[in-house]
């Protein structure tokens, strides 16, 4: 009988942390203008876990003019992500990658649906995801590829390549990644989904 409420009580507690996490899209328009941020809204979420509730705010420059530096021709761009309390103005976390000094072609920019939110381990703290490329590329060659997540404000991070597809076949080589110190460390499912999210973004088609 001690078993059983034992584990009933441990079942109960995992269904009620899960059930806490509510996730809404949000867009440009709908971002409350106090939350202050470089580069233009791309992709925006409002959630809901145990701790709290949160915007995260995806964002992205584009590519402009490099200040301070030796080429004329040569531009930079940057891409942001910030997550806020609901009720406040100042980041919980913040993320800035970054491409500069490049007089080729130039990308620092989400992947669509790039923005998502889960609780796969069931604790009731949410995790968001967050995958983008940049590339400075005056070749075919692959774009550097990432997915950054957080778990409140621990971050974890995949690291590789995308794959180069040109008219549906692959060109040359690409798709690798590995994963950083702390998601090697991280319970399995954590790493199972970034295995799948890579999977989704991994091909680059550079005929589209």
């Amino acid at each position: 009988m001690n078993n059983y409420l034992l584990t009933s009580s441990f079942l109960f507690a995992a269904l009620s942390a899960h059930a806490q996490l509510r996730v809404s899209p949000l867009t440009p328009a709908a971002v409350p203008a106090t939350l202050k941020h470089a580069g233009r809204v791309v992709q925006a979420v409002r959630y809901t876990d145990r701790t709290g509730t949160y915007i995260v705010l995806a964002t992205q420059t584009g590519p402009k003019s490099a200040a301070s530096t030796e080429m004329d021709d040569a531009q930079r761009a940057d891409l942001y992500a910030y997550q806020y309390p609901a009720t406040g103005s100042t980041p919980t976390w913040q993320m800035h990658d970054f491409v500069t000094d490049c007089p080729v072609d130039l990308e620092a920019r989400f992947r669509p649906k790039g923005l998502t939110v889960t609780d796969l381990d069931q604790n009731g703290t949410a995790e968001v995801w967050l995958v983008y490329r940049t590339v400075c590329r005056g070749d075919v060659s692959p774009s550097t590829q990432k997915i950054i997540m957080y778990e409140g404000p621990r971050k974890y991070a995949v690291r590789g390549t995308s794959r180069i597809v040109i008219k549906s076949q692959a060109y040359g080589e690409g798709g690798s990644y590995t994963f950083d110190a702390a998601l090697k460390a991280s319970p399995a499912v954590f790493r199972q989904h970034a295995a799948q999210l890579w999977k989704q973004h991994l091909v680059e088609d550079i005929s589209e």
